[in-house]
């Protein structure tokens, strides 16, 4: 079991840094105009994506991994709202292009072959159309063998900084690229769930007599007690100025 299958076997809603605290912050900071037709890439069980149906968007979601999609899924189901989920992977969008007035990302191109992944939201997206990418980053300079625990832990390649994250938007073709609000971790994780519970998160039968699941949590804590100053998170944000998003 990695980090991720844990997140599904939990049900986890907003495993993504800053929590549904930071995704609320920043649909206040970027309000999504009403009826705009999103793309949640890596969706998780869908609780930003059933959020943002509320609000009046035509949403789609994509995850890679089926127990994710499947509790996305039954989440849609109990909040009554129409929200369009798929299994898939972000490198190789099953979508046409230029359809998407928004793809909105909350720490899943880290997981993926970025590059990959950014020309994929590109070109599902439409003329001006937006991207917001919500990732994990490097603050400043790491050490490698820091860089090394916390990329196992995650597994993931590596960790880019805000600078190196806007020069890989910039190198995908988006325009104005820039990182809003890069942070550190806070020090009490716990707050975004005592201040935002997720009142439709399902939790498989068996999940807390894993032993696996327990390994992994402890784990988790450990880095980020250990590691806080060295990583953060910030959005990436990018608008496509091609002319014609089929070309």
């Amino acid at each position: 079991m990695n980090y991720l299958e844990m997140l599904a076997r939990l049900g986890v809603g907003s495993a993504h840094p800053g929590g549904f605290t930071a995704t609320l912050e920043q649909l206040s900071q970027f309000p999504i105009p009403e009826g705009s037709k999103i793309l949640d890439a890596g969706c998780g069980t869908g609780r930003t994506a059933c959020y943002l149906a509320k609000q009046g968007h035509d949403v789609t979601g994509i995850d890679l991994l089926p127990a994710m999609v499947a509790k996305a899924r039954r989440r849609a189901c109990e909040e009554q709202v129409e929200v369009r989920f798929v299994q898939g992977d972000i490198c190789a969008l099953p979508f046409e292009s230029g359809v998407f007035d928004v793809v909105l990302a909350e720490s899943v191109t880290v997981f993926a072959d970025a590059p990959r992944a950014l020309a994929e939201y590109r070109r599902v997206l439409k003329p001006g159309g937006v991207l917001y990418d919500r990732e994990i980053m490097a603050m400043g300079r790491m050490e490698p063998q820091d860089c090394r625990v916390i990329c196992e832990f995650y597994g993931i390649s590596g960790l880019m900084t805000p600078d190196q994250w806007v020069t890989l938007l910039s190198g995908a073709g988006f325009m104005g690229a820039n990182v809003w609000k890069p942070s550190v971790f806070p020090e009490n994780l716990w707050e975004d769930q005592i201040r935002h519970p997720d009142l439709m998160q399902h939790v498989d039968e068996d999940a807390w007599t894993d032993r696996r699941i327990w390994e992994i949590s402890f784990r988790y804590d450990d880095i980020m007690q250990k590691y806080r100053h060295l990583i953060g998170y910030g959005v990436a944000i990018g608008t496509n100025g091609q002319k014609d998003a089929k070309s």
